[in-house]
């Protein structure tokens, strides 16, 4: 449905329903009552009048945005996201969020890392939050030195809910560079102790990958694992939620494949 239709529809019922429930005492009681009424209730009116103009005013402020998304026009969308960062200085979760997305969807990583940047120079706070997104060129580049140092960044200042993963993350840059050391005793915490399934998952996967077999810790992390979820069918709702609430994980899928073979085998 168009972002237009969907708008003037919503406003039409909105508008619909408060004239019925204002009418209401008119046609059921008489306009004497119906005035006595309002009378005492005007604040109704006036929060519905509030609640309208605050609602279409949102709609409206970012009405390009709408359009751009309803036309997939990513290139347009993140030339709107740009000025809105970059010139309005509108930092924001909301825009951060969306200008790696849409960077993604472009196929445009330098976007990401120069939006990184921005973030680490201008709302430091705010990098921890999002590292795991913003942390997504040094993956896939495998920028190890700046990625290493960034990922540290985020762990230090890191929220319990978005630790885990950035752990991961990190772990994962320091194998890439044989950093083997570094590596072992955060994904040993993180496959005795990931909430997550899938972050345990793969956290026990790339443990096996630099530790032997008979290792205690990674024999009771796999035991363990398999006693929750036996086969791939137990785990197939956790994959989907994964990929589709954390875009490392879908970015990754190829190595999420490789630790269910190995996990299955």
């Amino acid at each position: 449905m168009k972002f237009k239709t969907i708008f003037f529809l919503f406003n039409g019922i909105i508008l619909f329903s408060f004239l019925f429930i204002a009418l209401m005492p008119l046609f059921v009681l008489g306009g004497e009552y119906t005035r006595i009424f309002w009378e005492e209730n005007w604040f109704l009116a006036l929060i519905f009048i509030v609640f309208i103009s605050v609602l279409d005013g949102y709609f409206i402020i970012n009405w390009k945005m709408f359009s751009l998304l309803e036309r997939e026009d990513w290139p347009g969308l993140t030339a709107y996201l740009e000025n809105e960062v970059y010139e309005k200085n509108k930092l924001n979760s909301r825009n951060i969020k969306m200008m790696v997305n849409t960077s993604l969807t472009i196929s445009n990583l330098d976007k990401i890392s120069r939006l990184e940047k921005e973030v680490s120079e201008k709302k430091p706070a705010m990098l921890s939050q999002h590292g795991i997104l913003l942390g997504i060129p040094f993956l896939l580049n495998q920028n190890r030195d700046e990625g290493k140092a960034f990922y540290e960044r985020c762990i230090d200042g890191g929220s319990k809910k978005d630790l885990p993963w950035l752990q991961w993350c990190s772990a994962f840059l320091l194998l890439s560079g044989q950093e083997l050391d570094e590596a072992r005793p955060l994904l040993t915490d993180l496959s005795a102790s990931a909430g997550e399934p899938i972050l345990k998952l793969l956290s026990i996967y790339l443990l096996s990958t630099i530790t032997p077999e008979e290792d205690e810790v990674l024999k009771s992390s796999r035991s363990s694992f398999l006693e929750t979820y036996p086969d791939r069918k137990s785990l197939e709702k956790h994959v989907a939620r994964s990929k589709a609430n954390n875009v490392v994980v879908l970015l990754l899928s190829s190595i999420l494949d490789d630790s269910q073979n190995w996990i299955y085998a």
